[in-house]
């Protein structure tokens, strides 16, 4: 009777001890988080800024009269097309027209006087000395014409450049002052995008920076590089300017027209950059979680990390990662250190 309770004893623990075995290696399969990883491999970073600008002529000047009139003739209109030299408008210069014709006519007796006295002098009749002052009344009534006419053509505003006529602030029978423009005009040859850009990014920006330059009301864009970076401070909004020459390209896009730039102020080539989502900062502490293998199974290995720059849903690694890693970019949320884990397929 005491043999037979020995025997189903040791029965019974020999079939306990065989049943615990693949209980075990089950249980820890069915425990084990499913994620997806990423191997790390060396790749380049780069930072934009997106920032707002707008078209300017480099050649927009304002034309004012040179004498105060009143306004006779205005021959443009603010949109026209003009070449340098073209007459804008007209102011009354009657005055100074009636003393060009008396001048006239009294230049025309002296030089007849002139030549008679000449003639008088090739015969020995008359002074060398009554010729020189009939010789020097015809010069000062040259040189008084050549004045008033100078003067008046002041009385016709001309374009100094050619262009598009943006402004026109004169009206016909008003008075014209040289202390007032009275007409805009921009040169649509040197046109450029200006743009101003906090001075916390003065270090990182120059001018071998490549600017995507997009024209919203035209469905454009152009990618160029910066062509003037200001290194003086705006006290007003602490920002500097850059500059984007587009003067090659066609008269679609115009001065004071909108301007979104996108400026490419960082790269960075052969770095590790990882997806944004992937990093946790619960209490400040930047890191991510690494894919080890464990024995037997693989398990999640928490990784501190010093980020840098991010730009849209990638971020740039410091320190604490290398090429090679294994990252955790699925499931992260339902790991702890040393977690086992189950790699599933991207």
């Amino acid at each position: 009777m005491k043999k037979l309770f020995v025997l189903a004893f040791s029965t019974l623990i020999f079939v306990s001890a065989c049943g615990n075995g693949p209980a075990t290696e089950n249980q820890e399969e069915n425990d084990a988080v499913a994620v997806t990883i990423e191997e790390i491999q060396p790749s380049t970073f780069k930072h934009y800024l997106n920032i707002q600008g707008t078209v300017e002529s480099d050649k927009t000047i304002s034309i004012t009269p040179k004498v105060t009139a009143t306004v006779e003739e205005i021959n443009v209109q603010a949109g026209d097309q003009v070449e340098k030299g073209t007459v804008l408008a007209r102011l009354d210069g009657e005055v100074t027209r009636t003393q060009i014709e008396e001048v006239k006519t009294r230049l025309k007796l002296a030089e007849t006087r002139y030549e008679r006295q000449k003639n008088l002098r090739e015969d020995n009749i008359g002074s060398e000395i009554q010729l020189l002052e009939v010789e020097t009344q015809v010069r000062s009534l040259e040189n008084q014409l050549a004045t008033l006419q100078e003067q008046f053509e002041y009385y016709t505003i001309r374009a100094t450049i050619g262009g598009t006529v943006n402004r026109v602030m004169l009206k016909e029978g008003e008075t014209a002052v040289p202390s007032s423009p009275a007409f805009q005009i921009a040169n649509a040859e040197a046109l450029k995008v200006t743009a101003e850009i906090s001075e916390a990014y003065i270090t990182r920006i120059d001018r071998t920076d490549s600017v995507r330059v997009r024209f919203p009301s035209l469905n454009r864009e152009i990618t160029k590089t910066i062509d003037v970076v200001s290194k003086v401070i705006d006290p007003s909004n602490r920002t500097f300017s850059i500059e984007i020459y587009i003067s090659n390209l066609d008269e679609t896009v115009r001065p004071n027209m909108l301007a979104k730039l996108r400026v490419n102020d960082v790269t960075r080539a052969n770095e590790v950059v990882v997806p944004l989502n992937a990093v946790q900062q619960p209490e400040g502490d930047a890191f991510v979680y690494l894919a080890k293998q464990g024995d037997p199974s693989w398990i999640a290995s928490r990784q501190s990390i010093e980020l840098g720059l991010s730009y849209n849903d990638q971020i740039l690694i410091e320190e604490g990662l290398r090429p090679g890693d294994r990252l955790v970019t699925v499931g992260y949320n339902a790991l702890s250190d040393q977690t086992p884990i189950a790699i599933q397929e991207n």
